[in-house]
């Protein structure tokens, strides 16, 4: 009697062969899919008097086509094309804060110098004096809003770590959910293709974000390293935290562990190298910039006078937190070293004379300093107990200025002659001195013969003898020396008679004005506060152009000019240099990781056509075992249609 059963057999099997070619075909452009085959076996023989006789075939299996060390290495590609990738993006944004679409930091320098420089050479000019004026204000902005870039950039990564680490274990749990339904279907011994594909898909997004490295065991169980830390895939969840350590800095913990793990590739590695160590290196640098720009320029201004000329009060821009103590801790945000203080103070007669304070910041607060200038003909001063701000005032017909320089007339108390001498010029020397003279011979001025005056340095060495006896004209200029001259009025003087003056080349030796912010050119502490001093851009006539008030001084300007060459900056750089080098050093990063980035995407490429090429769909071999095994399913038919037909022709014998 015929047997039904193999003809069903070998239909049964056509089927789910046919069934799953089609699907093979369905998901030819599938991203993730892996291709499946059937795999056929014999059913078990039945045996028949002297026979065994063959009872068919079923479906052994059908098999999910995969290279396990394509994909293990595919995974780690993505992960380290996916940390590349975000790591560049961020770089080009650190590059744009200090090369934006308009300017960039080295260009507004360049353009401050220039206009400085061409102020010097037209003093008088004032629309000249206002581009110098509105060049530092730019220059002041540029660096301002780097800043604000780089402190908004930092925000948007921090931001951003917060959905990838939701993201993260959303994925996690998602992975343990498919997990749990592999385990499931396998415990039942049916294929979990489907499943496995789609836990691949879900491996590969959370490459994306951190590095993983897979191992795949027996039973379609699945261990993952991420970093150094292995995690077994199963009905427990992990869970990614981040966490902020008390230097600012933020780390990945996992589960219930205080313990920070160490991630080593993919987005997530990204945002946090940029986050707590390459943006910070900008801010810092940027930040050494900016203070030293500030601290040199206004150091300049603050030791010069436009055409305004002396002051009757100036308020410092820049608090001392803690007033009360020693200036090296009290929170001044620029150092100040120890050495003098010039002041010159000026009479309601026009006599102008330089007073002397020493300032030890390991000791005097700015209490002390305040004291110290009250201390002195004419001035006030006292520091705001709310805002811990200097401010300096004169009684009246009084004014003040830190020009040094030279004083109007010498400190002639312990001369007994009637003639008087007078001061003028520019001091060129590079260090603060007394000039001691002393008149060597006693007599009528330019009248007597053989009258002279002997000129001394601080240290009592010989500098000059001039002759103001018979022969000099009263009130004629003599040069002393590095650009000091004294005139002497008609009247006697005595032999052996001295007086002194002093001539100041570095009025602040210190640095405290431009630490407490006293006729500053910029005011702010740091690259994100730096501005234009409002007194500066509110009056162009303040502007510091000279050593004196006379709007044709441009002595202060070769000052400003100098510090285009200061190599003050660490590694002995200027600022224009220091500028290129933060410019070049980014410009480096982002040329080495759009490399390393097209090599990665190549790599990526080459496995991904790798596992195309051993799991992808060819639809033309699946067409042609389409064929194959629908002539299967025909023959299979055919077969049972003869069974049928014989099985009729034998009951109607019977019958």
């Amino acid at each position: 009697m015929p047997n039904f059963n193999i003809g069903l057999s070998a239909l049964t099997t056509s089927q789910h062969a046919l069934e799953v070619i089609s699907n093979n075909i369905a998901n030819a452009g599938t991203e993730g899919y892996h291709r499946q085959r059937v795999h056929h076996a014999a059913l078990p023989p039945t045996t028949i008097g002297r026979f065994r006789i063959q009872t068919g075939v079923e479906t052994a299996s059908i098999e999910r086509i995969r290279n396990g060390v394509a994909e293990a290495s595919l995974t780690t590609a993505i992960s380290d094309s996916s940390n590349v990738s975000q790591l560049l993006t961020l770089e080009r944004q650190i590059e744009a804060a200090f090369l934006n679409e308009n300017t960039s930091l080295v260009e507004d320098l360049d353009r401050f110098y220039a206009e400085i420089s061409s102020l010097s050479a037209l003093p008088d000019e004032s629309a000249q004096r206002v581009a110098v004026v509105e060049a530092g204000a730019r220059l002041a902005d540029t660096i301002r809003e780097a800043s604000n870039r780089l402190t908004e950039l930092r925000s948007a990564i921090r931001f951003q770590l917060d959905i990838e680490f939701d993201g993260l274990n959303s994925q996690m749990q998602e992975l343990s959910d498919l997990t749990e339904t592999i385990n499931l279907l396998d415990a039942q011994g049916v294929p979990a293709n489907a499943e496995l594909d789609q836990r691949d898909s879900l491996l590969t997004d959370i490459a994306e974000r951190v590095g993983v490295s897979r191992s795949d065991l027996v039973n379609n169980q699945l261990n993952l390293r991420i970093g150094f830390n292995s995690i077994s895939i199963g009905s427990r969840v992990n869970e990614f935290n981040l966490v902020q350590s008390q230097n600012g800095e933020l780390g990945v913990t996992l589960d219930d562990s205080d313990t920070p793990i160490d991630l080593q590739s993919g987005k997530i590695t990204a945002l946090l190298e940029v986050y707590n160590s390459t943006l910070p290196r900008y801010q810092e640098r940027l930040d050494t910039f900016a203070r030293e720009l500030m601290q040199k320029v206004d150091s300049v201004h603050a030791t010069g006078l436009g055409p305004h000329g002396a002051f009757q009060n100036l308020t410092g821009t820049r608090s001392v937190p803690f007033f009360n103590r020693p200036l090296s801790e009290s929170g001044i945000e620029f150092p100040v070293q120890a050495g003098e203080l010039s002041i010159s103070v000026t009479d309601p007669a026009g006599v102008r004379r330089t007073e002397v304070i020493t300032i030890d910041p390991s000791v005097d607060t700015v209490s002390d300093v305040a004291t110290r200038i009250s201390s002195l003909g004419g001035l006030s001063a006292n520091v705001n107990s709310n805002s811990g701000q200097l401010l300096i005032s004169t009684i009246s017909g009084y004014t003040f200025d830190f020009a040094g320089g030279i004083d109007s007339q010498p400190d002639i108390t312990g001369v007994s002659g009637t003639s008087l001498p007078s001061l003028s010029g520019v001091y060129e020397g590079e260090t603060n001195q007394n000039l001691t003279f002393e008149f060597s011979g006693s007599g009528e001025v330019g009248l007597t013969n053989d009258l002279f005056v002997d000129v001394y340095d601080s240290q009592g060495l010989f500098l000059t003898q001039l002759s103001i006896g018979d022969g000099y004209e009263a009130g004629t200029e003599l040069e002393v020396v590095d650009g000091v001259k004294i005139a002497f009025s008609r009247g006697t003087v005595n032999d052996t008679e001295q007086f002194s003056t002093r001539v100041t080349a570095e009025p602040d030796e210190t640095g405290v004005l431009a630490a407490l912010g006293i006729n500053s050119f910029f005011r702010g502490v740091g690259a994100g506060s730096i501005e234009l001093d409002p007194s500066v851009n509110n009056d162009l006539d303040r502007f510091a152009s000279g050593a004196t008030s006379d709007s044709a001084d441009t002595g202060n300007l070769f000052r400003f000019a100098a510090l285009e060459d200061e190599r003050t900056l660490p590694g002995g750089l200027t600022f224009g240099q220091y500028l290129n080098e933060i410019t070049t050093e980014i410009g480096f990063e982002i040329n080495a990781n759009e490399s390393l980035e097209r090599s990665l995407e190549s790599l990526k490429i080459r496995l991904e056509e790798d596992r195309d090429a051993y799991s992808g769909v060819d639809v033309n071999e699946e067409l042609a075992r389409l064929q194959q095994y629908q002539r299967s399913y025909e023959a299979a038919i055919r077969v049972i249609q003869v069974s049928d037909e014989i099985l009729n022709e034998l009951i109607s014998i019977v019958n």
